[in-house]
């Protein structure tokens, strides 16, 4: 009997494996990245959400300068547009214009009373604020693995405004 050498098929399962691993693992790798990319935009926005939320439920803030100004969608300083925009730039989302950033407030009923900015709420008045972003100007890679038109989110607040006071001008002075 006659043994057969094997030596031209010593290399031959390494690389099938080889192939096949590039094959399975690189679109996972970038499937995960992906994936990752999408829940960490995903969690930029819903904190840029808040942070409007946030200046929105105060109604009324002051200023530098000590005067009372009133909390506005959009428009003059401070408004909850330009809050949620300058967050999602400082997170790292600099690719977006402003143009590019949705933002829409709204008060839920029952307590609506018509109202349309944040001044004009009520001590405990449920509001929303929601965001939309769209998703190829934040995107890493463009492999069509993931590809939602735009991440949103909608944030649930409740207004803080300060109940209204009276002060006293005939109580003595020290």
């Amino acid at each position: 009997m006659l043994r057969r050498r094997s030596h031209a098929r010593k290399g031959v399962a390494a690389a099938e494996v080889a192939v096949i691993s590039a094959f399975l693992l690189v679109p996972l790798v970038i499937g995960v990245w992906e994936v990752g990319r999408l829940v960490q935009v995903t969690q930029i926005v819903s904190n840029s959400a808040r942070a409007g939320a946030r200046l929105a439920a105060q109604g009324t803030t002051i200023t530098s300068s000590g005067s009372t100004t009133q909390v506005m969608i959009s428009g003059t300083a401070p408004d909850v547009t330009d809050t949620v925009y300058q967050y999602l730039i400082g997170a790292g989302l600099t690719n977006l214009q402003a143009s590019d950033v949705t933002v829409t407030f709204t008060f839920l009923p029952p307590n609506s009373n018509g109202a349309t900015q944040p001044y004009q709420g009520l001590k405990g008045q449920p509001f929303t604020v929601q965001v939309t972003i769209p998703w190829n100007k934040v995107r890493w890679v463009n492999l069509g693995i993931i590809n939602p038109t735009t991440v949103t989110y909608t944030a649930y607040w409740q207004m803080m405004v300060d109940d209204t006071f009276t002060v006293n001008a005939t109580l003595p002075s020290w």
